[in-house]
């Protein structure tokens, strides 16, 4: 527990200043590496209300991880009027700034797909690797259409991979990143 003295919040504010401890340990080490106890310290509170909040140490990763896999869609660059090669290279690019920034909390909650023993982390990952597809056909300026986005998921699978060997092993460059996520984007979409 921290020494720091206890502030009075409202609910949904204390359950975000959990969520951000949380994250913020998740940057650092995986989920089988953080403990409850070390959970409520970072954030400040008694292990009991991480349970009132959260339920579990599964629960509070869930609501890590659903915060950590959206990406702000009002930063991306304008990608009008510019052909579907540069289109897919900016917003991989963009992606990659997101993956930078949210650093090693994105690649330890992004490949958290194998915590699916209960499938909720799966189910997770397939409803963010689902919205990714439609968000990258829009940005292409491609249709919404079912056979697109099922080739667009498993590619998302693949830049994840990607996003661990550049950000957490350190084998690959943030450009062969781009070079090999945005390839692999445009065979997907049949532009290739």
């Amino acid at each position: 527990m921290s020494d720091t003295p206890r502030t009075r919040l409202s609910p949904d504010a204390r359950r975000q200043q959990i969520v951000d401890a949380a994250a913020e340990l998740y940057r650092e080490r995986r989920y089988d590496d953080v403990s409850m106890e070390e959970l409520a310290a970072a954030a400040g509170v008694a292990r009991g209300l991480l349970h009132h909040y959260f339920g579990s140490k599964r629960e509070l990763f869930l609501a890590v991880m659903t915060q950590s896999v959206r990406l702000p869609v009002e930063e991306l660059p304008d990608l009008e009027q510019r052909p579907i090669a540069e289109r897919a290279r900016l917003t991989i690019s963009w992606i990659l700034d997101g993956a930078r920034t949210y650093g090693q909390s994105w690649v330890n909650t992004a490949g958290a797909e194998g915590l699916h023993d209960g499938g909720d982390v799966q189910a997770l990952v397939d409803v963010a690797d689902d919205r990714a597809a439609r968000f990258v056909l829009d940005a292409l300026g491609l249709p919404d259409d079912a056979a697109l986005r099922a080739r667009l998921r498993p590619v998302a699978a693949f830049i994840k991979a990607l996003c661990r060997e550049w950000l957490q092993r350190e084998t690959l460059t943030r450009d062969d990143v781009l070079e090999l996520s945005t390839a692999a984007v445009l065979t997907a979409v049949g532009e290739r």
